[in-house]
């Protein structure tokens, strides 16, 4: 049986980053540095940067599904950066916590790889069902796969 699908606009992205944005704020959580996973990420990071005003923005590129599948695979990461932050609040940011894994896996690899002082998590979305690690922050809980605009 095929998962039902929720599709989320251009505008409903925006005011979910800013729902997001609002609530890490909320937290007192004060990040020095933004790092995305893409390439679902990559949009969220963008409007977290501006709207939480950090300009430190790192990626990693990371990918555990197939474009237009909806099948988790093995997760792949094919760049992590190579950079200290000694001490700094990092957040880390994807689209979607369907699983968690992604999430857990990269926290785990950038603890132990760039001397993080603290390091928090947050997507847009999470799947309620299958997600067994939810990300520190999160602004939209649901059942459906979600379609996002970019994809």
């Amino acid at each position: 049986m095929e998962q039902p699908t929720k599709a989320i606009s251009w505008n409903e992205i925006e005011e979910l980053a800013q729902e997001l944005a609002d609530a890490i704020r909320a937290s007192g959580f004060n990040p020095d540095y933004l790092f995305g996973i893409a390439v679902g990420g990559l949009v969220p990071l963008a409007l977290l940067s501006r709207a939480l005003k950090v300009k430190n923005v790192v990626t990693i590129s990371a990918h555990a599904y197939e474009f237009d599948s909806t099948k988790r695979g093995e997760l792949v990461v094919t760049h992590m950066p190579a950079i200290d932050v000694q001490g700094k609040k990092v957040l880390l940011i994807d689209e979607i916590a369907d699983s968690g894994e992604t999430l857990t896996h990269l926290a785990r690899l950038l603890r132990e790889r760039c001397n993080i002082g603290e390091l928090k998590t947050a997507t847009l979305v999470v799947h309620q069902e299958h997600c067994k690690s939810r990300p520190d922050f999160f602004v939209l809980a649901t059942d459906q796969w979600v379609v996002f605009p970019w994809e």
